[in-house]
């Protein structure tokens, strides 16, 4: 009867676990390119940490930044959005090896710009976000040129943020 009874709960939290992971990918699924790719970067257990103004590794692709309060760091280009009080900036440099179309994709709402030239941000091609999708909430597209390039985030909640920088499929 007890073994009957754990199978019974273990079933039940099965079915649980279903339900929500069924909830989830709707939203999930309703990006207007595929998240998979992100969702298992930013749940590898060996993320790179790095702090605001160090350079994202290319051959790491994801990493958790360290953003600080707005107030008190200064972006190398100034952002498309001014800072709002209590929300969090940081940046990242990297350097992409060939022109083509990027996408930088944040695990939580935050603000996103792109800079090449050191002085103005560039436009995006297309933006995908979808609140309710466990772990991913925005993925932005650019068309950059070979070379390096600054990823400002800004407008964030808090003071932790998971970003990927990867060429689109």
């Amino acid at each position: 009867m007890i073994f009957s009874r754990a199978i019974l709960a273990a079933g039940l939290v099965a079915i649980s676990a279903s339900a929500a992971m069924a909830e989830d990918a709707p939203a999930c699924a309703s990006f207007a390119w595929s998240m998979v790719r992100e969702q298992t970067a930013f749940a590898a257990p060996n993320l790179s940490a790095l702090a605001s103004g160090s350079a994202l590794p290319s051959e790491a692709g994801a990493a958790q930044l360290t953003l600080k309060p707005a107030a008190e760091i200064a972006l190398p280009v100034p952002s498309e959005r001014p800072a709002k009080p209590d929300t969090f900036s940081g940046f990242v440099t990297t350097t992409v090896p060939a022109a083509g179309t990027y996408q930088v994709t944040l695990s939580d709402e935050a603000w996103i710009d792109v800079s090449q030239d050191g002085s103005s941000t560039l436009k995006p091609t297309s933006i995908s976000g979808k609140a309710g999708c466990p772990g991913v909430r925005k993925s932005v597209r650019f068309a950059l040129d070979a070379g390096p390039v600054t990823i400002e985030i800004s407008r964030a909640a808090g003071p932790q943020i998971k970003l990927d920088l990867l060429k689109a499929e």
